[in-house]
Protein backbone atom coordinates (compact mmCIF):
# COMPACT_ATOMS: atom_id res chain seq x y z
CA UNK A 1 0.00 0.00 0.00
CA UNK A 2 0.88 3.54 -0.78
CA UNK A 3 0.63 6.53 2.03
CA UNK A 4 0.11 10.43 0.40
CA UNK A 5 1.50 12.59 2.26
CA UNK A 6 -0.41 16.12 2.47
CA UNK A 7 0.52 18.77 0.45
CA UNK A 8 -1.47 22.09 -0.32
CA UNK A 9 -3.71 20.71 -3.26
CA UNK A 10 -3.54 23.91 -5.08
CA UNK A 11 -0.22 24.44 -5.94
CA UNK A 12 1.98 21.62 -5.17
CA UNK A 13 1.92 18.00 -6.74
CA UNK A 14 1.93 15.17 -3.68
CA UNK A 15 4.65 13.02 -2.72
CA UNK A 16 4.87 9.32 -1.36
CA UNK A 17 5.83 7.80 2.02
CA UNK A 18 9.41 6.03 1.47
CA UNK A 19 9.42 5.68 5.45
CA UNK A 20 6.32 3.55 5.34
CA UNK A 21 8.21 0.54 5.79
CA UNK A 22 10.04 1.78 9.03
CA UNK A 23 7.07 2.81 10.50
CA UNK A 24 4.73 -0.29 11.22
CA UNK A 25 1.43 2.37 11.73
CA UNK A 26 1.55 3.61 7.88
CA UNK A 27 1.88 0.00 6.56
CA UNK A 28 -1.64 -0.28 7.56
CA UNK A 29 -3.25 3.13 7.26
CA UNK A 30 -6.24 3.91 5.07
CA UNK A 31 -5.53 4.54 1.54
CA UNK A 32 -5.48 8.29 0.91
CA UNK A 33 -7.54 7.32 -2.12
CA UNK A 34 -10.79 5.71 -0.56
CA UNK A 35 -10.38 7.86 2.62
CA UNK A 36 -11.16 11.35 1.46
CA UNK A 37 -11.06 12.58 5.12
CA UNK A 38 -7.59 11.25 5.51
CA UNK A 39 -5.85 13.72 2.87
CA UNK A 40 -8.23 16.65 4.29
CA UNK A 41 -6.61 16.10 7.65
CA UNK A 42 -3.09 15.31 6.60
CA UNK A 43 -3.13 18.40 4.78
CA UNK A 44 -4.32 20.42 7.55
CA UNK A 45 -1.96 19.48 9.72
CA UNK A 46 0.71 20.43 6.92
CA UNK A 47 -0.81 23.79 6.79
CA UNK A 48 -0.72 24.55 10.77
CA UNK A 49 2.84 23.01 10.79
CA UNK A 50 3.80 25.37 7.97
CA UNK A 51 1.58 29.26 8.60
CA UNK A 52 1.49 28.55 13.07
CA UNK A 53 2.52 31.49 14.05
CA UNK A 54 2.75 33.65 17.41
CA UNK A 55 0.24 36.35 17.75
CA UNK A 56 0.19 38.73 20.49
CA UNK A 57 -2.87 38.50 22.74
CA UNK A 58 -3.80 35.11 21.16
CA UNK A 59 -0.93 32.99 21.84
CA UNK A 60 1.75 31.12 20.31
CA UNK A 61 0.13 28.90 17.32
CA UNK A 62 3.25 27.39 15.85
CA UNK A 63 3.18 23.15 16.08
CA UNK A 64 7.00 21.83 16.84
CA UNK A 65 7.83 19.03 13.97
CA UNK A 66 7.88 16.19 16.49
CA UNK A 67 3.96 17.09 16.99
CA UNK A 68 3.03 17.23 13.59
CA UNK A 69 4.82 13.68 13.02
CA UNK A 70 3.03 12.15 16.01
CA UNK A 71 -0.65 13.64 14.28
CA UNK A 72 0.37 11.81 11.06
CA UNK A 73 1.69 8.63 12.74
CA UNK A 74 -1.91 8.64 14.45
CA UNK A 75 -4.50 9.63 11.77
CA UNK A 76 -2.53 7.17 9.12
CA UNK A 77 -3.13 4.34 11.91
CA UNK A 78 -7.29 4.63 11.56
CA UNK A 79 -8.09 2.06 9.01
CA UNK A 80 -11.88 3.38 9.10
CA UNK A 81 -12.49 4.95 5.67
CA UNK A 82 -15.77 6.21 5.97
CA UNK A 83 -15.44 9.27 8.49
CA UNK A 84 -16.20 12.51 7.93
CA UNK A 85 -13.47 14.73 7.16
CA UNK A 86 -12.42 16.00 11.05
CA UNK A 87 -11.37 19.76 11.72
CA UNK A 88 -7.77 20.27 12.71
CA UNK A 89 -5.94 22.81 15.09
CA UNK A 90 -3.64 24.39 16.69
CA UNK A 91 -3.85 24.95 20.81
CA UNK A 92 -1.80 27.84 21.70
CA UNK A 93 1.28 26.42 23.26
CA UNK A 94 2.49 23.89 20.76
CA UNK A 95 -0.68 21.35 20.62
CA UNK A 96 -3.09 20.36 18.25
CA UNK A 97 -6.66 19.25 18.67
CA UNK A 98 -8.33 17.03 15.82
CA UNK A 99 -11.45 16.61 16.35
CA UNK A 100 -14.66 14.06 13.96
CA UNK A 101 -18.07 15.35 14.10
CA UNK A 102 -21.41 13.35 13.27
CA UNK A 103 -24.57 14.34 14.79
CA UNK A 104 -24.51 14.76 18.27
CA UNK A 105 -21.44 12.74 18.45
CA UNK A 106 -17.61 13.87 18.70
CA UNK A 107 -14.45 12.61 18.82
CA UNK A 108 -11.74 14.94 19.99
CA UNK A 109 -7.99 14.11 20.22
CA UNK A 110 -5.62 16.30 22.11
CA UNK A 111 -1.87 16.38 21.24
CA UNK A 112 0.18 18.00 23.71
CA UNK A 113 3.84 18.76 23.06
CA UNK A 114 5.32 17.07 25.79
CA UNK A 115 4.28 14.11 23.86
CA UNK A 116 1.06 13.31 25.87
CA UNK A 117 -2.13 11.98 23.75
CA UNK A 118 -5.82 12.32 25.11
CA UNK A 119 -8.87 10.88 23.36
CA UNK A 120 -12.48 12.42 24.79
CA UNK A 121 -16.08 10.74 23.62
CA UNK A 122 -18.60 13.64 23.53
CA UNK A 123 -21.94 13.25 22.87
CA UNK A 124 -24.16 16.70 22.76
CA UNK A 125 -21.73 18.41 23.96
CA UNK A 126 -21.31 16.66 27.26
CA UNK A 127 -17.56 14.61 28.04
CA UNK A 128 -18.88 11.31 28.28
CA UNK A 129 -15.07 9.48 28.69
CA UNK A 130 -11.49 10.63 27.98
CA UNK A 131 -8.51 8.76 28.15
CA UNK A 132 -4.39 8.78 27.27
CA UNK A 133 -3.09 6.39 24.20
CA UNK A 134 -0.29 5.46 23.15
CA UNK A 135 -0.28 6.33 18.91
CA UNK A 136 2.05 3.35 18.18
CA UNK A 137 -0.34 0.48 19.52
CA UNK A 138 -2.06 -0.61 16.86
CA UNK A 139 -5.75 1.38 16.09
CA UNK A 140 -5.34 3.37 19.15
CA UNK A 141 -8.68 5.16 18.92
CA UNK A 142 -10.52 2.95 16.54
CA UNK A 143 -12.96 1.89 19.48
CA UNK A 144 -13.81 5.38 20.20
CA UNK A 145 -14.18 6.45 16.20
CA UNK A 146 -16.66 3.37 15.90
CA UNK A 147 -18.48 4.59 18.76
CA UNK A 148 -19.16 8.07 16.69
CA UNK A 149 -20.40 6.21 13.53
CA UNK A 150 -22.44 3.36 15.34
CA UNK A 151 -26.01 5.14 16.90
CA UNK A 152 -26.54 2.01 18.90
CA UNK A 153 -23.22 1.91 21.16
Amino acid sequence: MTLMLATNSLTEVPTFASWAQEIPQIASAASANNSHWLYSALTQVREIEQEGELIPGLGDLRIAVQTAMRARILLASIEISSLPAPIVSPVSGGGLSIVWSLGLKEVKISLEPGGETAIFRIEDDEILGDETVDIMARSPIARQLRWMLDSNL
